[in-house]
């Protein structure tokens, strides 16, 4: 159990870290953490493209998503575009104007895969990864 445990500590560590360093890397743009944190979701996780899924998968509130998808429309950063088919559901687009944010956020987030990985083989990483899907099917089955 104490593995588990500390599995999940470092796990909600290493989100922290990833996100202070992606959030330093475009300090100059003067973005929010959350802010930040909607931009890697949208440039990470494709189709999946709404201020819901943002919420539900990054376990942060719906009015906090608003806010920074709000401030992101407003900055020139994001698009929104209503569903044809329900016109409640927003999706959201990333605009030119944000296309060095998310360079910068890209090199961050290699910067910081490199350095996790530090020391680690490609046949560990490749075990690393057979654990994640064995693990993210479970999770797939519990939900």
């Amino acid at each position: 159990m104490i593995f588990f445990e500390n599995f999940l500590v470092s796990f909600s560590k290493m989100d922290k870290v990833f996100l202070r360093r992606c959030h330093e890397a475009v300090s100059d743009y003067g973005l929010t953490k959350n802010e930040v944190m909607c931009l890697l979701f949208l440039q990470n996780n494709a189709p999946y493209d709404s201020p819901k899924d943002i919420a539900e998968f990054r376990r942060i509130s719906k009015s906090l998503v608003a806010k920074s998808v709000d401030s992101l429309v407003s900055a020139g950063y994001l698009t929104t575009k209503k569903e044809e088919n329900d016109r409640r559901v927003l999706h959201l687009h990333t605009t030119p104007a944000c296309e060095p944010i998310l360079a910068k956020l890209a090199k961050s987030r290699d910067e910081f895969r490199n350095a996790l990985l530090e020391g680690v083989s490609p046949e560990e990483q490749a075990q690393l990864d057979i654990i994640r899907k064995k693990m993210s099917n479970n999770l797939g089955r519990m939900i």
